[in-house]
């Protein structure tokens, strides 16, 4: 170990010396040995250099220096810090501070630390109608003919390799959020497909990690979620399906993570309509007409 002797700024290394085993400076900084511990241009490697509590000055490496292997702040808010061209710190700690040498600086990390991990917060409020109107006209098509309408106040959906935690919160008031489809098709070599599909919040969790925690609160006070398919179809080869579907609040999930929890609270104020109408003539397959209206659905796959 160096000597203690009092020099007022510092135990220093001055220019092409020897390697330094360790250098401590004092606790107070109205020590005679309150200056830096700083190793000169051209030092050798310094094995550990350490500013106790109390000490403001950072314990540095100037340029050129050998490399320090390790290099203690324990208590102050300044870095550990290497000096330009000088050799690379093996060890850098800061323990109370979160201005650590070169720390995250690419971004944040997870709270626990596990830079697997994916924290998604998501907070969506929808206070206006919504609407979509969608009017088909076809005529002569030699293959199929595929239309989809669809309105949705709110929506989300998470995909994710990682651990995930998701918390979503939805909330759709207003006078109304619907969809209206209205199509005219004949002459058709094909099939004829067509869809409406209304939603006051919808939110989509896909994983595939160790474990997923999922928090979600869907809240539809829309005035009138609604959707209204009308369709005629003439003279159609093959098949004609239309589908028509209200939901005010819709959750679903598909996960394989080992440790899965789900906590989903839905809640409707609103009165949910759906009205399907289909005229279908010379069809040459199959017709199948589908309409629902539904409050709160959830759905969750863990395999």
């Amino acid at each position: 170990m160096l000597p203690t002797a009092a020099c007022a700024d510092g135990l220093t290394s001055s220019h092409v010396t020897g390697n330094p085993v360790m250098q401590i400076r004092p606790t107070s900084s109205n020590d005679d040995l309150a200056g830096s511990i700083n190793l000169g241009p051209n030092a050798g490697g310094t094995v550990m250099t350490v500013t106790p509590q109390g000490g403001s000055a950072d314990p540095n490496l100037s340029s050129n220096a050998g490399n320090g292997v390790m290099m203690v702040n324990p208590t102050g808010s300044a870095t550990p810090t290497t000096g330009s061209n000088a050799g690379g710190g093996v060890m850098q700690v800061q323990p109370t501070g979160y201005s650590t040498a070169d720390a995250t600086s690419n971004g944040a990390t997870a709270p626990d630390g596990n830079t697997n991990e994916s924290d998604i917060i998501n907070k969506q409020i929808n206070l206006d109608t919504v609407w979509n109107n969608t009017n088909v006209t076809v005529d002569n098509v030699n293959g199929d003919v595929n239309g989809q309408a669809s309105a949705t106040a709110n929506a989300f959906q998470a995909v994710t390799m990682n651990n995930t935690i998701v918390n979503n919160n939805q909330y759709a008031s207003g006078a109304a959020v619907g969809s209206d489809l209205t199509s005219q098709i004949t002459n058709i070599n094909g099939s004829v497909n067509m869809s409406n599909q209304v939603a006051c919040n919808n939110a989509d969790v896909s994983t595939d990690p160790a474990y997923t925690v999922v928090n979600s609160k869907q809240q539809c006070a829309v005035g009138d979620p609604s959707q209204a398919t009308n369709v005629f179809a003439a003279q159609v080869q093959n098949d004609v399906n239309v589908a028509g579907s209200v939901a005010a609040n819709v959750y679903t999930e598909d996960t394989n993570a080992k440790y899965n929890f789900v906590n989903t609270n839905q809640l409707n104020q609103s009165a949910v309509n759906s009205t399907t109408n289909v005229n279908a003539y010379n069809v040459g397959g199959s017709v199948n007409v589908s309409s629902s209206a539904v409050g709160n659905t959830a759905q969750v796959v863990h395999y």
